[in-house]
């Protein structure tokens, strides 16, 4: 199925919205190692880096345990999963674990083996955000796209009844002037005021600028009064509709 336009601009707009995500995080990744690398200097003999480490093991292993929770209970809701490849990260994860039980099993002395643990926790921690982000970014379009097409479903639906209602209101005004029989029976029967006034309350809902699901119910609610009306007058003996209802309901069957 070919996309339409609206739909081409908006997967284009997303697609763009996705990259320009990704090279911010990735360059504040970027600078994040450089300044681990070159500005920060950590003393090979201090006595809180295996403490530091247990830390970094600690939050690694609890963090990847949160994120395969979210891969089972909330991103599984997408087939996508926010078009994140979930592997790499668990991964990303796992070769962190694995490299910080290894320093707290060798206990080295350098510095920049433990700046590279620094840098492998805070890796997979970027990209476990940037698939939240995606995430939460792809599910927030979802719910907009789809609360537009159900207003503009709404609005079909609202524009169609009072359309429909108009005409049978119409018919129902040329029975009334063509046989007075049908306008006595609408007084005798108390319908004309409601008749009136559900006919001005259609029109009425032209001025609407967004329907909702209360407004399309009121408006079949009004539409079908108005039909019932018409079914009771057409069932007096000798009354004809007109041409052009007959061949509207000839279609509409």
């Amino acid at each position: 199925m070919k996309e339409s336009r609206a739909e081409r601009y908006r997967s284009r707009r997303r697609n763009d919205s996705e990259v320009s995500r990704f090279w911010i995080m990735g360059l504040l990744f970027s600078l994040l190692v450089l300044a681990f690398e070159f500005l920060f200097e950590i003393p090979a003999d201090a006595t809180w880096l295996q403490e530091m480490e247990m830390a970094l093991f600690s939050a690694s292993f609890t963090l990847l345990a949160f994120y395969l929770l979210g891969l089972t209970f909330v991103f599984s809701r997408q087939q996508e999963a926010g078009k994140v490849n979930h592997h790499v990260i668990i991964y990303a994860w796992l070769g962190a674990i694995l490299f910080h039980l290894f320093l707290l099993i060798s206990n080295l002395a350098n510095q920049h083996v433990y700046k590279a643990g620094i840098i492998l926790f805070l890796g997979p921690l970027f990209l476990t955000v940037y698939h939240f982000i995606t995430y939460l970014s792809a599910l927030r379009a979802a719910r907009q796209e789809q609360e537009q097409a159900t207003a503009a479903s709404y609005e079909r639906a609202a524009y169609q009844l009072i359309l429909e209602g108009t005409k049978v209101y119409g018919e129902i005004n040329r029975l009334k002037t063509a046989y007075p029989e049908v306008e006595q029976m609408l007084r005798a029967n108390e319908f004309y005021g409601k008749l009136e006034r559900y006919a001005l309350e259609m029109q009425q809902y032209l001025q609407t600028k967004q329907f909702t699901r209360k407004d399309v119910e009121v408006l079949e609610g009004h539409y079908y009064y108005l039909e019932n009306l018409l079914l009771l007058a057409k069932q007096h003996p000798g009354i004809m509709e007109s041409r052009a209802f007959a061949h509207r309901e000839s279609h509409t069957r």
